[in-house]
């Protein structure tokens, strides 16, 4: 028989991690997918009208008349698996993926070819375990099947026969949107039929606007005594605090205007969540005497309905009418890092895969500058899980891309030439998808910067950065740090002062603080760069950088017995240290102030080599 063309359904379906389960347990595993394998051929395919067209090893494909008949035939598939993994550990049960298309193929009367042939391996390979991806022209002729079941005056037809058609799917067919599958030149439309699986590969299009920051909802806090000429410093208070939480790019904020129906009234946390769809909850009271105000502030968490941080506060009244209120600004900061805080606890102590996308971010971003090396090591794997997520979006990939900084300067770094590869990879994947996001940007100058040593390639990035996004302060951040290593001191300061202005909260504010630092010893401002060193050792004694920092600028003070005392912190922290593997990894090292911060370290008592 020649080659004919002809309108055909094809089903492939592989199994998942057949190359783990083969190697680990070879000869159950091979047993169960023959057996397996029989009943699809014997049993399931002759069911629904379909024809093995070929077994593949790990995986099988079939041809059908009709959609509905693949998408069925794929339900029982996955059910009888699921029913062969009963009383086996969970790491040898098998779980199928399948990818359906519906268009013309060629077949010679036993294979069949063709790009509707590749599209449907394509599209298995979308689909997490136990799913089933359709093509656009497979789920179209999916939905004119449903219209062609209606009756006049119903949606979708009779009970019987919604039953019929949907057995084994529950109707349910997700838009995943257009996917870039290998070897297609063009976006190609696929939707999940059937339920999702635990583990989806995809979110379903309508997901993909997920909030990447959780909702905090400020109500006006609540007068202790009904005095007539004090009830609105809890709206003053309530307002202070909203216009410095807003300003974070890590948190959407509710008006007040909507939070205050709850004064007076926040028993329930989780009514209060419901009503606002708020994940964070901040309430509280306040005391007035004379021009003295006490204020108790609570945050809670609506998933768990328990305070996650609550402090008494005391200030004068005339603060809350200034427009930097020291008052608001220390509660602002608090709320803004308790956040932060309990998404790292969140993490920590819940599978990657139940997880909102906004507790893996934050999480990952505040874990990623946490001391532990096994935690940092694992802000790798919540990343991945984010991009796994959101394919699209393009923060994930950079702050991947950051982490490989952060390993590096940490001295943590096992293979700096391929881990500069892969950040840099990272970076420009996140570009693909935005070309003009500001962190990507930003990111990619401290990798040519840090991992590359490629200053003007770098500086070039930052100035990128701040271009489109003016109030980044990462990327004023990163521009001053770049500038710092380049020598020129002054640009150095002005970029990192307006970083830090443009950062008042960031619960970082150590790294900002630690990077100024550097700046203003590259302007060869030592004593003001001792001052914000220390106030960085502050907020966080477990960075080596900032013990580098402030050595550095106390032995350019003459002061050496102290810059010894500070090194030895440092050492402490990264013990293999030496002025030779310092300069191995210093952008700078062949300029002038590179050279000086070299021989800083060694006449504070750095080993030259080891």
């Amino acid at each position: 028989m020649g080659l004919v063309q002809q309108d055909t359904v094809v089903l492939l379906v592989d199994l998942v991690e057949s190359v783990r389960l083969m190697r680990e347990h070879e000869a159950s595993a091979v047993r169960r997918w023959t057996d397996f394998v029989q009943l699809a051929t014997g049993q399931i395919l002759p069911r629904y009208r379909g024809g093995l067209v070929k077994s593949l090893g790990d995986g099988l494909m079939a041809r059908f008349e009709s959609v509905r008949d693949a998408v069925n035939a794929a339900a029982e598939m996955h059910r009888s698996i699921a029913v062969q993994n009963t009383g086996r550990p969970e790491d040898q049960h098998f779980q199928l993926r399948a990818g359906i298309n519906s268009s013309t193929a060629w077949s010679d009367g036993t294979d069949i070819y063709g790009t509707g042939i590749n599209l449907a391996a394509r599209l298995a390979t979308l689909a997490g375990p136990g799913e089933t991806i359709a093509s656009e022209a497979a789920h179209e002729q999916l939905a004119t099947a449903l219209a062609s079941l209606a009756s006049p005056g119903e949606t979708i037809g009779s009970a019987a026969a919604r039953e019929e058609l949907t057995h084994g799917v529950d109707a349910l067919c997700e838009d995943l949107g257009d996917c870039i599958l290998k070897h297609f030149d063009k976006p190609v439309r696929a939707y999940r039929v059937g339920p999702a699986s635990p583990h989806p590969s995809l979110a379903a299009r309508r997901d993909y606007g997920t909030p990447m920051e959780p909702t905090i909802a400020v109500i006006p806090f609540d007068a202790r005594k009904d005095a007539e000429e004090h009830l609105d410093v809890g709206n003053l208070i309530a307002d202070s605090v909203i216009w410095r939480l807003s300003k974070s790019p890590n948190l959407k904020v509710i008006s007040r205007l909507s939070t205050n129906i709850f004064r007076g009234r926040v028993s329930d946390v989780a009514e209060v969540s419901a009503h606002l769809g708020a994940t964070y909850i901040l309430s509280g009271s306040y005391v007035v005497d004379v021009d003295r105000i006490l204020v108790t502030a609570e945050l809670s968490a609506a998933r768990t309905n328990q305070v996650v941080w609550t402090d008494r506060l005391s200030g004068n009244i005339g603060d809350l009418l200034q427009p930097e209120s020291e008052l608001a600004h220390r509660i602002a900061a608090a709320v803004h890092l308790s956040v932060f805080d309990a998404e790292v606890e969140h993490i920590l102590t819940q599978p990657l895969p139940t997880l909102e996308s906004y507790s893996l971010l934050l999480g990952s971003i505040r874990l990623m500058h946490r001391s532990s090396r096994e935690e940092f090591l694992q802000t790798r794997a919540v990343l991945e899980e984010l991009i796994n997520r959101h394919g699209r979006i393009a923060a994930p990939r950079a702050w991947l891309a950051n982490w490989y900084i952060l390993r590096m300067t940490r001295g943590w770094s096992e293979d700096r030439k391929r881990e500069a590869a892969e950040a840099l990879s990272a970076t420009r994947a996140a570009l693909d998808r935005d070309p003009s996001d500001a962190l990507a940007l930003a990111t990619e100058g401290f990798v040519y910067c840090h991992m590359l040593k490629d200053l003007d390639a770098a500086r070039k990035r930052c100035e990128q950065a701040v271009d489109a996004n003016p109030s980044h302060a990462l990327g004023w951040l990163y521009r001053g740090t770049v500038d710092a290593f380049k020598g020129d001191g002054e640009a150095a300061v002005d970029a990192a002062r307006r970083a830090l202005k443009l950062s008042p909260l960031d619960p970082q504010r150590y790294y900002f603080e630690s990077l100024g630092a550097t700046a203003l010893l590259s302007a060869h401002r030592y004593e003001e760069a001792e001052e914000l060193a220390r106030s960085s050792l502050i907020l966080n004694r477990m960075h080596p950088s900032t013990w580098r920092v402030l050595a550095i600028a106390l032995v350019s003070q003459g002061r050496v017995a102290e810059a010894r005392d500070a090194l030895g912190k440092m050492r402490e922290l990264e013990p293999h240290l030496t002025v030779d593997r310092y300069i191995g990894r210093l952008p700078n090292a062949h300029l002038e102030t590179g050279r000086h911060w070299a021989r800083c370290l060694e006449v504070a008592g750095l080993p030259t080599t080891g």
